[in-house]
C-alpha cells in the first residue's frame, strides 16, 4: 500500500508541472507573448497550489475518514468531467481585459483539474500518517517523492514531450496520466475509507527540533528560495548568458534541494552548509561586485552552486522544523504561502518598484544569513547592524579618500568587504547584513555616468548607456547582456543589423516608392533610418517603455529624424498585424535573444503575415541568433505555408565592424516566387528532412540548438 501513495504523489507532482507549460503554450497563438499573458497563467497555478493546500488542510479537519475521501472524490470528479484537457483562449485577447478574462477562462476549464492535483501531495501524506505503514510517524519522506515527480515533468516537457508530440497528442497524453493517477487514487481512497477509524496521528516527531508553533519560519526559510530562484534565473539567462532552456537547470536544482532536505539526516547535512555557504556566497558577491561574465561556464557556475547550496540550507532548515505528522496539512499551507510571495516578490512586485534586479542580491544576503541560523531576536539584534554600517560607511569614505589612480582601490573596495563578511559569518544577522552591503553598495557608489537612462518593465531592465567607440561616442541599448541597437552620436545611420550595405539594406532598395512597412520589433528604431522620404513605417512593439526609450530624442533620433511617417502600435506583434492594412514589407525581428517568442514563427503566423502583404509584398525576418539556428525550421516553415524563400547571411568586414555592422542573417519570403527575383543573389532556403516545420500545435527549440 505504502508504494500505491508514493505512485500517486509521484504521478501528481509530475502532471502537475508538466500541465504549466502545456497551458503556456495553448494560450499563446491566441493571446500572445506579452507578460501579462505569462504571470496571468503563473498566478493562476500558484493560487491554484495555494487553494488546493488550503482545501487539504480543511478535508484533514473532518473527522471521519469516509467524509474525507468524499471530499476529495468529488474534487477529482470534477477535474475528471473536464478531460481532455484544454483551454477555449480563442477569443480571449478582443476582450477589454485580456488577463481577467484569461484568469476567468483558466479558472473554468482548468480549476477543478489544477485542484485536485494541488490536494494530492499534503492529504495523501495526511492519510498515510493515519494509517498503520511504514514510517507513518513522519511522512514527510513523501514529499521527496512529490519533488521527484515535479523534477520528472520539468524535464521530461521541454527534453522529451515537447520535442515528440504535437499539443493535440501532449493533451491526449497528459489526460490519459491524470485517469491513471484517478485509478491509483482510487485503491488509496478504499483503503482509507475501509479503515474503521483513524489510527491517531503522531503528536510528537522523533529526533524533531524544538517546534515553536509560529508559522513565520516555514513562511520565511520557503520564501527565500522561491525569490532566490527566479533571482538567479533572471540574472544568469540576461545579465551573463541569453541561451535558451538555461532557466531549466535552476528550477532542477531547487526540487533536488527540496528532495535531498526532506530525505537527508537535516543535522548532519546544516553542518557541513553552515561552512559552505559563507565561502560561495561570498565568493558570489565578489562576482558581483566586479560585473563577472568570463570566464562563462565559471561565473554561471558560481552562481548556481551559491544558489543551490543556499537554497538547500533553508529547506534543510525548513525540513528540521517540520511539525509531527498532526499538523502535517497546516505546514504545507504555510510553505505554499511563502512560495508564493516569494515568486511574487520578483514577478509582480520588483519589476513595479525597482528599476534593477536588486531582489536578487538581497535574497543573497538574507539566504546566507538563514543558512548559518536562525537569527535570535534580543536585545542585541540593533548591535548586529553596526558592523555592517561601519563596512558601509568605510567604503564610502575610501572611495572619496583614495585617488582614483591609484592601483589598490578595487582591491581595497572588494576585499575589506568579503573580508569583512567573513569574520562576521558566524553570526547570522550580522552575516546576513554585512553581506548585504558588500552586494548592494557597488550598485550604489559605482561610477553612472556611463548610464544614460535605465527602466525595468515586465520585460525586464532595459539599460541605455554611454560609450566610446573607434567612430566617437554612442548610445546602446542592452537588456541584460544582449545588445538592442546602438546609435553614433550625431549620426542619423543605422547601424549592426540595420547597416545600409547589409540585407535588410537591400531589401529597402527594392521597395516600390511610397511604400507601406510594418515592423514587428523596435529595438532603438534602426529600421527608421533606412525608409525613405513618402514611406509609413508602422512598428508593432509589446514593451510600452522600448516605445519611450526609441522615440526619445536624447537618446535616440532613428525614429524622429526618419523621413518616413512613423507610427507605434502596442502589443504582441502578431496579433495587432492581424488588424492591420496590407504591407508592402513585414519585418520580424524578434529572434535575437535566448526567449523567442514561438509563436511568431509558427507556418499559421507565417500565412497571417502573407495574408497581409501587398501583390509584391515581402516578408523579411532576422535570424541572427547567437544559440539558434533558425534557417532551417523556417525553410521548413515557409515550405508548409506555401511560401517562396531567400537568405543571406552578410559577413562585415574589419572596417564595417568599427563602422558599427555586425554579421547578420535575414531570409525573405513572398508568396510569388517573382517577387524574390530582386534577390536571385541570396542563397535558397534549404529544407531539413531532420527539421519539422514548427505550427501552432507543434514546435521544438532542440531542433534548432547549436549545442558547439
Amino acid at each position: 500500500m505504502a508504494f500505491v501513495f508514493v505512485i500517486a504523489i509521484f504521478l501528481s507532482a509530475a502532471l502537475l508541472f508538466a500541465v504549466q507549460p502545456m497551458v503556456g503554450r495553448l494560450v499563446l497563438p491566441a493571446m500572445g507573448g506579452s507578460p501579462a499573458v505569462w504571470n496571468t497563467v503563473m498566478v493562476f497555478f500558484q493560487l491554484a497550489l495555494l487553494a488546493g493546500y488550503s482545501i487539504a488542510y480543511l478535508i484533514a479537519k473532518l473527522k471521519r475518514n469516509r467524509n474525507q475521501v468524499l471530499a476529495h472524490a468529488f474534487i477529482v470528479a470534477l477535474a475528471l468531467l473536464l478531460l481532455p484537457i484544454g483551454v477555449a483562449a480563442r477569443q480571449l485577447s478582443e476582450s477589454q481585459s485580456p488577463a481577467l478574462a484569461l484568469f476567468a477562462r483558466l479558472m473554468l476549464d482548468l480549476g477543478p483539474i489544477a485542484l485536485a492535483l494541488a490536494t494530492m501531495s499534503p492529504i495523501l501524506q495526511h492519510w498515510y500518517a493515519a494509517m498503520n505503514l511504514p514510517r507513518r510517524e513522519d511522512p514527510y519522506f513523501l514529499y521527496a517523492a512529490s519533488n521527484a515527480g515535479s523534477l520528472i515533468g520539468l524535464l521530461g516537457y521541454p527534453l522529451f514531450i515537447e520535442p515528440s508530440l504535437g499539443l493535440a497528442q501532449q493533451r491526449t497524453l497528459w489526460s490519459i496520466g491524470f485517469g491513471v493517477l484517478a485509478l491509483t487514487i482510487l485503491i488509496v481512497w478504499i483503503g482509507v475509507a475501509r479503515a474503521p477509524r483513524a489510527v491517531p496521528i503522531a503528536t510528537e516527531r522523533a529526533n524533531a527540533t524544538q517546534h515553536t508553533g509560529s508559522p513565520i519560519p516555514w513562511i520565511v526559510l520557503a520564501l527565500v528560495p522561491s525569490s532566490l530562484l527566479l533571482g538567479v534565473t533572471q540574472h544568469i539567462t540576461t545579465d551573463i548568458a541569453a541561451v535558451p532552456l538555461l532557466w531549466v537547470i535552476p528550477l532542477a536544482l531547487y526540487l533536488i534541494t527540496f528532495i535531498v532536505a526532506f530525505a537527508a539526516s537535516t543535522a548532519r547535512l546544516l553542518r557541513v552548509l553552515t561552512r559552505l555557504v559563507p565561502v560561495l556566497a561570498v565568493a558570489a558577491a565578489v562576482a558581483f561586485m566586479i560585473d563577472a561574465r568570463h570566464p562563462l561556464s565559471v561565473v554561471v557556475s558560481l552562481h548556481l552552486v551559491s544558489f543551490t547550496a543556499i537554497a538547500l540550507a533553508c529547506h534543510a532548515r525548513l525540513a528540521q522544523s517540520r511539525p509531527p505528522a498532526d499538523q502535517l496539512t497546516r505546514f504545507y499551507l504555510f510553505v505554499s504561502i511563502g512560495g508564493v510571495l516569494g515568486g511574487s516578490i520578483n514577478a509582480l512586485l520588483a519589476p513595479l518598484v525597482l528599476s534593477w534586479v536588486a531582489e536578487y542580491p538581497v535574497m543573497i544576503a538574507i539566504g546566507a544569513g538563514l543558512a548559518v541560523g536562525w537569527p535570535k531576536c534580543s536585545k542585541r539584534t540593533l548591535l548586529d547592524a553596526l558592523p555592517a554600517l561601519a563596512l558601509a560607511f568605510g567604503l564610502i569614505v575610501a572611495l572619496l579618500v583614495i585617488p582614483a589612480d591609484w592601483p589598490y582601490t578595487s582591491a581595497v573596495l572588494i576585499g575589506v568587504p568579503a573580508l569583512a563578511c567573513f569574520l562576521c559569518s558566524t553570526k547570522p544577522a550580522r552575516f546576513a547584513l554585512a553581506l548585504l552591503v558588500a552586494l548592494l553598495l557597488p550598485e550604489v557608489i559605482r561610477p553612472s555616468e556611463h548610464i544614460v537612462h535605465r527602466t525595468r518593465t515586465f520585460f525586464g531592465v532595459h539599460t541605455v548607456l554611454y560609450e566610446e567607440a573607434a567612430r566617437g561616442p554612442r548610445h546602446t541599448l542592452r537588456h541584460g547582456g544582449t545588445l538592442h541597437g546602438l546609435q553614433n552620436l550625431g549620426s542619423s545611420e543605422s547601424q549592426t543589423y540595420y547597416h545600409t550595405t547589409g540585407p535588410i539594406g537591400e531589401v529597402f532598395r527594392n521597395l516600390p516608392a511610397h511604400a507601406d512597412i510594418g515592423a514587428i520589433g523596435l529595438g532603438v528604431g534602426s529600421v527608421a533610418a533606412l525608409a525613405r522620404e513618402g514611406d509609413t513605417l508602422t512598428f508593432h512593439e509589446i514593451d510600452p517603455a522600448v516605445v519611450s526609450i526609441a522615440s526619445d530624442p536624447s537618446l535616440f533620433t532613428y525614429t524622429t529624424d526618419s523621413l518616413a511617417t512613423v507610427h507605434y502600435v502596442l502589443g504582441d506583434g502578431r496579433l495587432t498585424i492581424e488588424s492591420a492594412e496590407p504591407k508592402d514589407l513585414i519585418i520580424v525581428d524578434a529572434f535575437t535573444s535566448d526567449a523567442i517568442p514561438v509563436h511568431l514563427l509558427t507556418a499559421e503566423a507565417l500565412t497571417l503575415y502573407a495574408d497581409h502583404l501587398k501583390p509584391g509584398g515581402v516578408l523579411a525576418l532576422h535570424l541572427s541568433n547567437r544559440y539558434l539556428d533558425l534557417a532551417p525550421v523556417v525553410a521548413s516553415t515557409a515550405e508548409k505555408a506555401g511560401l517562396a524563400g531567400r537568405i543571406r547571411t552578410d559577413i562585415p568586414n574589419t572596417t564595417q565592424i568599427n563602422d558599427g555592422k555586425e554579421i547578420s542573417t535575414w531570409a525573405v519570403l513572398a508568396n510569388d516566387p517573382a517577387t524574390l527575383t530582386p534577390f536571385a543573389n541570396w542563397d535558397p532556403l534549404e529544407t531539413d528532412p531532420n527539421v519539422r516545420a514548427w505550427t501552432d500545435d507543434y514546435a521544438n527549440i532542440l531542433d534548432v540548438l547549436m549545442l558547439d
